[in-house]
């Protein structure tokens, strides 16, 4: 039995303002509490290894806890958040150019053919997520700790549920149903 605690990242700028978040966005004063308050739990469960993403709320975040609790740890760029259109990133959501890009992903997000820039799709993101599973199973460690992003967590929970059989419509559902706020601690086995 391998045992994972996924964790989202402490609070930042960009979360606290509604906007879409660079690779570099550092944690704000709440997100360094609240990776402090999660560490702290860390104390009195042990953990073979901290695997976090390598975007720096993540890689913040992890490293609060693994430094804390002496953890060994890893930075993953398996682990990210969606990948934004370059364009977005640092914009409010609700800037007149960013709605535009948006609305324009909104209705193609199941296009795999089209795209606006650089940005992922739902099935890059479920492709990065089944893989991102799969190297977690491989693992010889018994028990994982995760730090990761909201939404790249929600294709993770929804892939260990469905595989492969995830669809647009599923994942959207499960999106709105599954709130994992910042520092959110979700606990999952495999066997």
């Amino acid at each position: 039995m391998k045992t994972v605690y996924f964790v989202r990242h402490g609070s930042t700028e960009g979360n606290e303002k509604r906007a879409y978040q660079h690779v570099h966005t550092p944690l704000s004063e709440l997100g360094r509490r609240q990776a402090e308050f999660v560490a702290r739990r860390f104390e009195r469960i042990p953990v073979d290894i901290v695997i976090t993403s390598d975007m720096e709320r993540a890689a913040e975040t992890g490293r609060c806890i693994a430094e804390r609790n002496g953890f060994p740890i890893v930075f993953d760029p398996l682990f990210r958040e969606i990948l934004r259109p370059a364009m977005v990133r640092g914009k409010g959501r609700e800037t007149p150019e960013v709605l535009e890009i948006m609305r324009f992903l909104e209705e193609n997000w199941t296009n795999a053919r089209v795209k606006h820039s650089d940005e992922e799709n739902f099935f890059d993101l479920k492709k990065r997520a089944l893989k991102a599973l799969e190297h977690l199973a491989e693992r010889l460690e018994r028990t994982l700790l995760v730090v990761t992003h909201g939404t790249f967590l929600c294709m993770l929970i929804c892939c260990m549920m469905a595989r492969e059989e995830v669809s647009p419509e599923w994942f959207e559902r499960m999106h709105h149903f599954l709130v994992l706020n910042n520092t959110a601690l979700s606990v999952c086995e495999y066997d």
